[in-house]
């Protein structure tokens, strides 16, 4: 006997049989059911990047995520072992998963969401710019300059953000130590890039080929100048 589900089966598509069948599930409404089914975290295998997105492969079902720029710095190689920390945001028919290092990353991120006129893709660009410690210190400090430096966040924001977390903020975490180690500027170095013309999709494979080779450093025009020079490598070929 064949069990009636109330909401439509999810279609699939397959643009080659080399690659995993991809899923995009849509969360539709369906009377007299109540509640919605959260996933906490995602751990399979990387299978690739695509722009901000991670597809992980997980028994044979890819699951796409959207993350920041910083978490790139994080994530193994393609092929290999990943698990990211995961917040389910529903829109009104569909809807999307963001992953993350660390539970620290998703609790900020959880804690932006909380701030009215904050939405997904505005909470995931602070976390692409600034680690949750550095954050934290910021909103104890009161430190406007320190949330003006995030790219897309302007003042009335900045305000926003340290009047309606002054209090939000446990003290311990804003007496966390930042490492002393900064992350590579992934996000820093894209913005370059677009700035001189090149879509995401287009330099992004040379960024990740780049890192895996552990041939990137921490300054951003070093950076830029490796992508392009690979790029022009690519073109040749």
């Amino acid at each position: 006997m064949m069990l009636q589900m109330p909401w439509p089966r999810p279609s699939a598509t397959c643009t080659s049989t080399a690659y995993p069948i991809y899923i995009r599930l849509r969360l539709w409404k369906f009377a007299g059911k109540g509640g919605l089914f959260m996933i906490a975290f995602v751990k399979g295998i990387l299978h690739n990047l695509r722009g901000d997105l991670a597809v992980i492969d997980v028994n044979g079902l890819g699951y796409e995520i959207n993350i920041h720029p910083r978490a790139l710095n994080g994530l193994p190689q393609c092929g290999q072992p990943v698990m990211l920390h995961t917040h389910l945001a529903v829109s009104e028919n569909e809807f999307k998963l963001y992953g993350f290092l660390d539970q620290a990353e998703l609790d900020l991120f959880r804690l932006l969401l909380s701030i009215s006129g904050i939405g997904a893709k505005a909470a995931l660009n602070v976390l692409g710019h600034m680690e949750p410690a550095r954050f934290y210190q910021a909103i104890a400090s009161q430190d406007e300059k320190a949330l003006l430096a995030i790219s897309g966040v302007g003042k009335k924001s900045a305000q926003r953000l340290l009047f309606e977390l002054k209090d939000k903020v446990p003290a311990e975490l804003a007496l966390t130590p930042t490492p002393s180690e900064s992350p590579l500027p992934f996000s820093e170095v894209m913005e370059a890039l677009e700035a001189l013309g090149y879509n995401r999709s287009e330099v992004f494979p040379e960024l990740m080929e780049l890192k895996n080779q552990g041939l990137l450093g921490r300054e951003v025009a070093h950076n830029v100048k490796l992508v392009l020079k690979k790029k022009a490598q690519q073109l040749k070929k």
